[in-house]
């Protein structure tokens, strides 16, 4: 390093270029070497920096979604499980205006389907598109709402999930039906509505929904909000989770 350019790292720094800063000397040496122009160099550092800025976004889209460890659509078994394809789920991630339409995506059927896997599936493809994405078990949700109900402080609360293109809420049948769960569920629903995409996974289909929301009316409000933009997709078969439990027995 010379004194020409013994200031360079000091002004790389300034500049928040922290991988310039790491590998300018180095690619430098190699331009000159294999007689780059100043440009050709200039345009490989440039492009050395914005991958790993890119690298490090994605990296925190995927700590902030909390999307479970492993569920992603190169290890779902589409083969154990009717009413759904892999194109269908592809679509979904590589065509995703629905969610610029706050549309939604509605998972049904029995425990053991691979409903959550899917969910996650679409969550990891989306977030490496650059989608910012949110996944939570209903129960836990609602809880953290109500909470902040009590503090008065609800819609402070559903306004920072409006950060979110998509809001993942798994296992909505297990939520309590109770007045106070089921208002905060219904406001989430509503606040959501045409603006942000959710995709819910739910053991208890609609018509069974009664038991999740205490009152009529707003069972059916709900209802209506979700499904009226939305994919509704129904798994169906033999447990897979079961299934593979009973493979590693043998």
């Amino acid at each position: 390093m010379d004194n020409q350019t013994a200031s360079i790292p000091l002004m790389l720094k300034q500049l928040r270029l922290a991988t310039m800063v790491q590998h300018w000397d180095t690619l430098g040496r190699k331009a000159v070497k294999e007689q780059w122009s100043p440009p050709q160099y200039l345009s490989e550092l440039c492009h050395i920096e914005l991958s790993s800025r890119e690298d490090k976004r994605l990296q925190r889209l995927l700590k902030d979604a909390k999307l479970p460890v492993g569920k992603s659509l190169n290890n779902f078994d589409f083969s154990a499980v009717e009413g759904v394809t892999k194109p269908q789920i592809y679509d979904l991630i590589n065509q995703a205006d629905w969610l610029k339409h706050g549309a939604n995506l509605l998972f049904f059927g029995a425990s053991g389907l691979g409903k959550t896997h899917l969910a996650s599936s679409i969550g990891y493809g989306l977030v490496e598109q650059g989608y910012r994405v949110k996944f939570v078990a209903a129960l836990a949700l609602v809880q953290q709402l109500q909470l902040a109900k009590q503090h008065f402080k609800l819609q402070d609360e559903l306004i920072k999930l409006d950060k979110y293109s998509l809001l993942i809420v798994d296992d909505v049948g297990y939520v309590r039906k109770t007045e106070q769960e089921s208002s905060v569920l219904f406001e989430l629903i509503a606040h959501r509505y045409e603006r942000h995409s959710m995709i819910i996974t739910s053991n208890k289909s609609f018509e069974d929904w009664d038991e999740l929301f205490d009152d009529t009316i707003m069972t059916i409000a709900a209802i209506d909000r979700l499904v009226h933009h939305a994919t509704i997709i129904h798994c169906e078969g033999e447990s897979y989770r079961r299934k593979t439990a009973m493979q590693n027995v043998k």
